[in-house]
């Protein structure tokens, strides 16, 4: 398997003008999560997939929790700063066309809230699915008209109702185009969230890419 700053990934070869995804997975899982959510909201949009550098479990994550389940900070900043030299040398190296837009479940929502906060130009935007913020007392970079999409589930058991509403609110208050959209479900994806993430990228990225896709 390729790799590229210590990360292993798979990537997709189609390059159309559109930002590409860049697929962070979630705990104890690995860069075969999210191929399929992504083949299923938009064929043929090009992707590429990262496996957590850190073995957790049955599989990988992106950072470290404490015993007590709360982030670690300390490793989130590091594995932060790892992510964001990963994606620098993958633009320099051309394996990214152009910053992505990170589509992060649960851990690597996480780690792509992260991000932006550190740095909101990395990315070309977010879809943070079951996130939680980094720091919701962090006033976070101005970032205007950044598309960030939030999905939270409502009888998510990781998760409070207020998480999705802690991250909308940073967001927003540092002028990122936010939608936030809550489903009928747990932890786990919900069948309409392909089709909601669909339309998402479809009346917020699209008008963003140098050329329309393909009908």
């Amino acid at each position: 398997m390729p790799h590229l700053q210590g990360f292993h990934y798979h990537a997709t070869s189609i390059a159309d003008g559109r930002p590409p995804l860049l697929l962070l997975h979630g705990s104890s899982r690995d860069e075969t999560e999210l191929p399929p959510l992504a083949d299923t909201a938009v064929p043929g949009w090009q992707y590429l997939s990262l496996r957590g550098p850190i073995p957790w479990e049955s599989g990988y994550a992106f950072f470290l929790r404490n015993p007590d389940r709360t982030l670690d900070q300390n490793d989130l900043a590091l594995q932060t700063e790892r992510l964001h030299a990963f994606i620098q040398a993958a633009i320099e190296t051309g394996l990214l066309a152009r910053p992505p837009i990170l589509l992060g479940f649960s851990n690597g929502a996480i780690i792509a809230a992260a991000l932006l906060i550190r740095d909101p130009d990395i990315a070309a935007g977010a879809i943070l699915i079951r996130p939680l913020s980094p720091n919701p007392d962090a006033i976070i970079p101005q970032m205007p008209t950044k598309p960030v999409l939030i999905l939270s589930g409502d009888r998510d058991d990781r998760r409070s109702p207020e998480d999705a509403v802690a991250i909308t609110r940073q967001f927003r208050a540092a002028g990122a185009d936010v939608t936030s959209r809550s489903s009928p479900t747990d932890h786990n994806l919900h069948e309409d969230e392909p089709a909601i993430i669909a339309q998402w990228l479809a009346s917020r990225v699209f008008p963003l890419a140098h050329t329309r896709p393909p009908l």
